[in-house]
């Protein structure tokens, strides 16, 4: 437990010292949001239709756009080997490493959320039901991002790569986060999508952790 505390510690550090970065991640979210209202101009029933999914795709690039600060750094200095050398391993590592990105590119974007779903005319129970799936498939994004990044690292042409690599493991998060809201307009309970995210969660994390050993290793070699 110490030695997972001290390096999430460590992680927090690092982040509050690049907060620049996190800075920009929230403005491409909020130019993001507000290019589409721009866009729809005077159509406010097509902003209550697709204002969630808006919502739900400016998350996603965030995350792939962001992420890979954390590992990127780490690794070429040197961090990430001498981080296992002194025997942490890599389970821990990405862990505290994801949640540490949860704090500094989700949790900002999910307090923010009530506000932006307000500009795009969504209703109080609907960004509700979107907070909330975002809190739920967030993590899922996060793990999977970072296991793209940790095996296209030694790529010249990472983003690129990373973007194939995982991008069709979004397509499930995306269909269930969006849908709780079109399954709650159907009068019915979003519940059952709140339960497959946290599904796809618990699929997800034991696989990071095992492509995540397999990249580490690669890493080392």
């Amino acid at each position: 437990m110490k030695q997972f505390s001290a390096l999430f510690y460590r992680e927090l550090f690092i982040g509050f010292k690049n907060t620049n970065n996190f800075l920009i991640s929230f403005f491409f979210f909020l130019v993001g949001v507000l290019i589409f209202i721009f866009a729809a101009g005077s159509d406010q029933e097509t902003l209550l239709k697709i204002g969630h999914a808006i919502v739900w795709s400016i998350i996603l690039f965030t995350t792939i756009l962001s992420s890979e600060q954390f590992f990127l750094k780490d690794y070429l200095d040197g961090s990430l080997k001498e981080l296992q050398v002194i025997g942490y391993n890599p389970e821990i590592i990405i862990i505290t490493k994801t949640m540490v990105m949860w704090i500094y590119l989700i949790l900002p974007l999910v307090i923010f959320t009530p506000l932006i779903g307000i500009m795009l005319q969504i209703n109080i129970k609907e960004i509700l039901i979107l907070v909330f799936s975002i809190i739920l498939g967030s993590p899922s994004l996060l793990l999977i991002t970072s296991i793209g990044v940790l095996l296209t690292i030694q790529s010249s042409n990472n983003k690129v790569i990373l973007l194939v690599l995982i991008f069709p493991f979004f397509i499930p998060i995306l269909i269930f986060g969006v849908g709780a809201i079109e399954v709650s307009r159907s009068l019915m309970s979003p519940s059952s999508n709140f339960f497959i995210l946290i599904a796809i969660f618990l699929i997800t994390l034991p696989l990071t952790m095992i492509l995540g050993k397999y990249a580490f290793k690669e890493m080392n070699n």
